[in-house]
This record gives structure tokens, C-alpha cells and sequence, in this order.
């Protein structure tokens, strides 16, 4: 990952991502399968994972990442927050998606993986992660 956003340094968007990453591997190997995780880089430099109850009706038009980014938007215009992660999985193609927002920095990363089970009795997944992929895009949040 290259490039900062406002103030933030390479460090702790590497601290983001990676917090964000661990917690999707985590939750595959314990599951199988996760709806999106959202990280939060708060303005004291602590890195929070965000529990979303979003209890707003939902028109049929808006996916779930929009519907995250439109909570995340005001955090980070009042200040709250210096950078936000989004993590989902893509069963269709065992890949894992996340998505680094800050001021003046915004890229998804796309990371595929291989998943294979371990045990007889008590059977264990391991994930094994495949070469990582970044792209600029659209910065929805800051």
C-alpha cells in the first residue's frame, strides 16, 4: 500500500488493514463465513472494531457497503474517526475484500484464499491466503 491520507501515516493504515484482515481469516476459519466487519481508526489513534446494529428500512437499491459507508460518513466528518476498514467475504470466490478509507487515500484490497479442513473428529479450517491485490477507488466515507 502506498500513499497516506490526511495526517495518518503508512503505519497505522497498515495497522488497519491488518486488524481488519486477521479479523475476516479469523472468522472463516471459525465459521465459514461472515457478514462485513467494520474497523475504525479513532482520532486517539486506537483501532475499534464496530458492532452495526442498523435498524433503518431498507430500500431495495442500497447494499450493505453503502449502507455501511452512509454510518461511517458522519464519524468521520465530526471527527471521530481517522480511517475506517471494511472486510467482507465473497464465498462465490474465496476471496476476501477490504475496503481502506481515509482523507486523500481510499483503495480495496482484494485478497483470494484456499480453505482446507483439518481432524477427524474435530475438524479445524486453515486458511491460506493467495497474492494480494490493490485498486484506488472511490472514497464514499471522508
Amino acid at each position: 500500500m502506498t500513499g497516506t491520507g490526511g495526517g495518518i501515516d503508512q503505519g497505522q493504515l497498515d495497522q488497519l488493514f491488518t486488524a481488519a484482515l486477521e479479523a475476516g481469516i479469523a472468522r472463516i476459519e471459525k465459521d465459514g463465513h461472515f457478514f462485513p466487519l467494520v474497523f475504525e481508526l479513532r482520532s486517539n489513534g486506537v483501532i475499534h472494531n464496530v458492532t452495526v446494529l442498523d435498524a433503518a428500512p431498507i430500500s431495495g437499491s442500497e447494499g450493505v457497503l453503502e449502507r455501511l459507508s452512509d454510518l461511517l460518513r458522519p464519524r468521520a466528518q465530526d471527527g471521530l474517526i481517522r480511517a475506517a476498514a471494511i472486510v467482507r467475504h465473497c464465498t462465490e470466490t474465496a476471496r476476501l475484500f477490504v475496503q481502506l478509507r481515509a482523507p486523500n487515500y481510499s483503495q480495496d484490497v482484494e485478497v483470494p484464499f484456499a480453505l482446507s479442513s483439518e481432524g477427524l473428529i474435530r475438524r479445524r479450517r486453515r486458511l491460506s491466503l493467495g497474492e494480494f491485490t490493490s485498486s484506488p477507488a472511490e472514497n464514499t466515507i471522508f
